[in-house]
């Protein structure tokens, strides 16, 4: 029953013109590559259950396929805050979702995914919601770690908490050091990340930073920056 009603929002939404678009990016450690001689031939093995995020999931009806620090393809959602259900695909119809993730009230969203800390499965997964609105030249830099980090963009030092996230702007052709530190256990800050954040025409960027999740890694945070065209705002549309 609850699933029906789930649909029926979306379908009303849709034809509302509220419908929104969602994408997802899974971040994380890959596990490493295996694989085995069998009859003098190399396969590739499959990694154990739980190292990495499902292959493919349904939203709102859509299949999307998640690969380890990738954007995936929209996904198409109603608008609102009502609750929104991942399942595996092929999971049955009454099965328990995967994830469920809380979308913003209104507008694209890019849903961010990481494995629980404490089971260090994907079976169970985190997830953060933010509003996929940056602008051309802009970067927005999101903190889905558990640690609250010491972040250097040009010339500001400022602390980013878990969970939290910032936009600045990074005008064309510029090149803004970027930097993401944390203190050890002695107090002493530590650099875990230093790279530039440049403005190409057009471009926008995301940057995530992300638990380390792999086997005995050398820093506690990883942080993954992507480049991408942002959208031609409507009023801009010839």
């Amino acid at each position: 029953m609850k699933s029906k009603l789930l649909a029926l929002l979306f379908l009303t939404a849709a034809a509302s013109g509220q419908a929104r678009h969602a994408r997802f990016l899974a971040v994380g450690d890959a596990p490493p590559f295996r694989q085995e001689i069998r009859d003098g031939v190399r396969y590739e093995v499959d990694p154990p259950d739980g190292v990495i995020p499902p292959r493919e999931i349904v939203v709102a009806g859509a299949e999307v396929k998640l690969t380890l620090d990738r954007m995936s393809g929209e996904a198409e959602v109603p608008a609102g805050e009502i609750p929104l259900d991942l399942k595996k695909k092929g999971a049955a119809d009454d099965a328990a979702p995967w994830l469920r993730i809380a979308p913003p009230e209104s507008g694209d969203f890019v849903a961010l995914l990481w494995r629980d800390a404490k089971s260090k499965s994907w079976d169970i997964a985190r997830a953060l919601a933010i509003p996929d609105n940056a602008a051309a030249g802009e970067a927005r830099i999101v903190n889905v770690s558990p640690f609250a980090a010491r972040v250097v963009v040009g010339t500001e030092k400022l602390v980013l908490g878990a969970g939290k996230s910032l936009t600045r702007k990074v005008p064309d052709g510029a090149a803004l050091p970027f930097q993401v530190l944390l203190e050890d256990k002695s107090g002493q800050l530590r650099r875990m990340f230093s790279t530039e954040l440049t403005g190409g025409t057009g471009e926008r960027t995301l940057a995530i930073i992300y638990r380390a999740d792999g086997i005995s890694p050398r820093r506690p945070v990883k942080v993954i920056v992507r480049r991408e065209t942002a959208p031609v705002p409507p009023d801009k549309k010839r």
